[in-house]
C-alpha cells in the first residue's frame, strides 16, 4: 500500500435471489455515471462480502475499495435490480436526465424521494412513498431519485442527507424533509398542501 491512506471503504448491499446466490451472477453497479461489473461467485449467503479492490478509483477518483455485503431473497430477483428493491409500485424513477420532464414540468405537485440503495432509513421510505401514492393517486406525482447515479440533481438540490422528500409545486421547490418520517406526517404536509 501506498505511503497516502485511501479513502474508506464504500459499502452496498446487494440482494440476491436464492438461485443467483446458488449459482453465481453478474450484476452492474451504478456510481457517479460510472457502471461497474460485479461478480458474485457461486455459493454466497447473506452476509457474504464481495470486495471490490480499489474501485473508488474508476468511480470517484481517489484509491479505496468497494464492499458489497450479500442478501439473499426469497422473492425472485429482477434481472436489472441492484442494491434496491424494485421502484415501488405508483412511483416513478427519475435521473438527472429526466427530472426535467418528469418533476419540474409536472402537471401536479411532485414528492422526489431522493435516496441510495446502501442507505438503511431510505429502504424504510420505500413502502411509505408505494402508499401515499396510492392515497393521492392523480393528485400528487410521487417519485424517487438514486442520488449515487444522478450526482446532478443531488447536488442542484443541496441532498447531503438521506432519505431527503422534495416537494414541487408548479416546478418550484416548496418543502422538504429530511431522514425517515412516519406516513402521517408526511400526509398532514400534503394534506394542508393541498388545502383538504
Amino acid at each position: 500500500m501506498s505511503e497516502q491512506s485511501g479513502a474508506q471503504p464504500v459499502q452496498y448491499e446487494l440482494a440476491l435471489s436464492a438461485e443467483e446466490a446458488g449459482n453465481g451472477t453478474r450484476k452492474i453497479l451504478p456510481r457517479n455515471g460510472k457502471r461497474l461489473e460485479v461478480n458474485i461467485p457461486p455459493g454466497v449467503i447473506t452476509g457474504s462480502t464481495v470486495k471490490l479492490t480499489n474501485a473508488l478509483q474508476l468511480t470517484d477518483g481517489i484509491t479505496g475499495d468497494i464492499l458489497i455485503r450479500v442478501r439473499v431473497k426469497e422473492e425472485p430477483a429482477s434481472q436489472e435490480t441492484f442494491a434496491s428493491e424494485t421502484t415501488p409500485a405508483g412511483v416513478t424513477e427519475v435521473t438527472d436526465n429526466s427530472f426535467e420532464a418528469e418533476v419540474i414540468k409536472a402537471a401536479q405537485p411532485a414528492v422526489v424521494d431522493f435516496w441510495a440503495p446502501w442507505c438503511g432509513p431510505c429502504k424504510m421510505m420505500a413502502p411509505v412513498m408505494e402508499n401515499l401514492a396510492e392515497i393521492y393517486k392523480g393528485k400528487v406525482k410521487f417519485c424517487k431519485i438514486n442520488v449515487d447515479e444522478n450526482p446532478l440533481a443531488a447536488r442542484r438540490f443541496n441532498a447531503m442527507s438521506i432519505p431527503m422528500l422534495l416537494f414541487f409545486q408548479n416546478g418550484q421547490a416548496v418543502d422538504q424533509s429530511v431522514g425517515a418520517i412516519p406516513q402521517n406526517q408526511i400526509q398532514a404536509k400534503l394534506d394542508a398542501w393541498l388545502g383538504k
